[in-house]
């Protein structure tokens, strides 16, 4: 649930299942599921640059809970719900915190997108395309972020609708950022940039305030092709 909190800040709560106390093989089986690769990324972004194709960004409001689950899962009641003896609840849904709870959300949509007659890649199952006459439409998923490519502005609104009926979603509107990559469009094309990943890694790792090098190496070293121990060639194999 959410609440509203002065100004436009507002707080969030969230239930969530203790996974780490789930079983393999009882309360879960497989938790694999795919997500974007970058060459994938790339490789539509730059569809989109030269085809000169409209491109949007979609967030799914609260992914996990429309996956549905195979197994039969209990879980305690939260903290501070009154009962009387010892009640758990069974899940018919998905829930946060669930080992399965990617790989479920997942299935949803993608099973979605295929009864809506989209075609999911084989090199990338990430990756939904789909062809309606002059209409062409691609699709790439990770978690709950979807990028919208297509020749046709009006299509992508009347999708957003449809998938809104569905999923619950948030409009991003044009890609601006995704996966670490800061997206800026013009009439010459498409510019990528990671400095804002670059200074969240740095922050991250309290280097933010070092000084940047041209190179990681010391700047008084010096490297001789005569002097010093000689690395061994990997590829030359070891006997015995």
């Amino acid at each position: 649930m959410d609440g509203n909190h002065s100004g436009n800040e507002r707080y969030k709560a969230r239930l969530f299942a203790k996974g780490f106390t789930q079983k393999e093989g009882v309360d879960y089986f497989e938790t694999f599921f795919p997500v974007a690769k970058m060459v994938s990324v790339k490789v539509l972004l730059a569809m989109v640059a030269i085809k000169g194709w409209f491109l949007s960004q979609l967030d799914v409001n609260n992914a996990f809970l429309h996956g549905d689950l195979d197994e039969e899962v209990y879980m305690a009641l939260p903290q501070g719900f009154h009962s009387q003896g010892e009640v758990v609840c069974k899940l018919n849904k998905s829930l946060y915190g669930l080992k399965q709870a990617y790989r479920q959300w997942f299935a949803k949509f993608s099973g979605t997108l295929l009864q809506l007659g989209f075609t999911q890649s084989k090199a990338d199952y990430s990756l939904f395309t789909r062809r309606q006459g002059d209409v062409f439409m691609m699709l790439l998923v990770y978690v709950d972020d979807v990028l919208i490519a297509c020749n046709d502005k009006a299509e992508i609104d009347r999708f957003k609708v449809l998938l809104d009926d569905r999923f619950k979603l948030k409009d991003l509107s044009d890609l601006k950022y995704f996966l670490g990559l800061e997206v800026a469009r013009s009439a010459k094309g498409i510019a990528l940039c990671q400095r804002k990943y670059t200074l969240e890694v740095l922050n991250d790792a309290g280097m933010l305030g070092c000084k940047p090098a041209k190179t990681p190496m010391e700047q008084s070293i010096k490297l001789s092709q005569l002097e010093g121990e000689e690395l061994k060639d990997p590829i030359t194999k070891t006997e015995g």
